[in-house]
């Protein structure tokens, strides 16, 4: 299968078009989504995974930070919602982003089940 146009360009597949900037966007709502999920586990020195199990327990217990008291269950859910933003940021990504990068490692051979790399992450760590 021929990826690229007579003129040497990349033929584009996807239905859906990106820019830089949407991209840039994408890694900065990510970036945004994982820092506060990162302030929650920290202002309340929980992990959502720990909390999980916590909540199976008791789930109306409550903990305080300063003035603020919440219940385990809600700082959870409130967990829960920033890791689902997160994640869907990361499909955003993928949608936009991914299948480009795959059409055009395909033109150089290289199958998208041949490597294990996550730009996307790689973004939000850095």
């Amino acid at each position: 299968m021929d990826n690229l146009t007579p003129d040497g360009k990349i033929k584009t597949i996807r239905c859906v078009k990106a820019t830089h900037e949407d991209f840039a966007k994408l890694v900065n709502l990510g970036k945004d989504a994982k820092n506060a999920l990162e302030e929650l586990e920290k202002k309340w020195n929980y992990k959502k995974d720990i909390l999980a199990e916590e909540i199976k327990k008791d789930a109306y217990a409550t903990l305080t930070n300063g003035t603020e008291t919440k219940t385990k269950l809600d700082i959870y859910i409130e967990m829960v919602k920033k890791d689902q933003e997160l994640a869907s940021y990361h499909n955003a990504y993928h949608v936009l982003m991914e299948e480009g990068v795959n059409e055009l490692l395909a033109t150089i051979g290289i199958g998208q089940d041949s490597y294990d790399y996550d730009f996307y992450q790689l973004c939000l760590d850095n």
